[in-house]
């Protein structure tokens, strides 16, 4: 090997490895792995903002459950709501007639349009799975037993056993409580429901065997 290509070589070796070793010095540090998300983030409640209220509604009673309101029918003009779940509907609420306790015509039709404003607000909430209709079998009803009621109870109760339900909206972060129903019939509901609060199904009516005499 002569001296001149030795040379060459052994500069052209340096200069490789020196850009070799600035390279590492210039490629930035390796990205430091995130932190996993808070375990409360990851286990976001399906209520949302209304996971405390639907709980403290139902306050661990086993006839009780959460229904997702699929959709909000609006009477614009009696300002009434019914709330659609996968197993019936709500009924229809008290008429809002919040907007006629203003002195002038202005006030009461500024009023109206609030009333509106937040219908629209909560019929795009129940499109997003933000409402929820919350029905318990009342506690009265489950601590009495039937032997324990006298005959003033049982004429006063002739509608039981009932139940109650709440509507709840998470609505920009905040649980918002748009109607309750103090009692319910539970005849009322639909037969799919009232298995899932705990009534044991009824049974068909044993058809009538017997037969009409054929007329003499």
């Amino acid at each position: 090997m002569t001296p001149v290509f030795a040379l060459a070589l052994a500069c052209a070796m340096a200069l490789t490895t020196g850009t070799e070793g600035a390279t590492r010095r210039r490629s930035p540090p390796p990205t430091p792995e995130r932190a996993p998300p808070n375990q409360a983030a990851q286990d976001q409640d399906e209520f949302r903002s209304c996971d405390v209220a639907v709980r403290d509604f139902v306050q661990g009673r086993r006839e009780a459950t959460a229904l997702p309101v699929k959709e909000v029918k609006v009477d614009g003009l009696r300002m009434t709501l019914n709330f659609i779940h996968p197993y019936g509907e709500s009924g229809d609420t008290p008429p809002n007639l919040a907007f006629t306790r203003g002195e002038s015509v202005e006030e009461r039709r500024k009023a109206l349009n609030e009333a509106k404003l937040k219908i629209r607000t909560l019929t795009e909430a129940a499109k997003g799975g933000n409402v929820w209709y919350v029905i318990a079998v009342r506690k009265d009803d489950l601590e009495v037993s039937d032997e324990r009621r006298g005959p003033a109870r049982v004429q006063a109760d002739e509608n039981r056993p009932s139940a109650s339900a709440v509507v709840l909206a998470s609505i920009e972060n905040k649980c918002v409580t748009v109607s309750d129903y103090k009692t319910i019939p539970l005849d009322s509901l639909s037969e799919e429901l009232r298995v899932l609060l705990g009534e044991k199904p009824r049974e068909a009516a044993p058809a009538d065997s017997s037969t009409a005499a054929p007329p003499s």
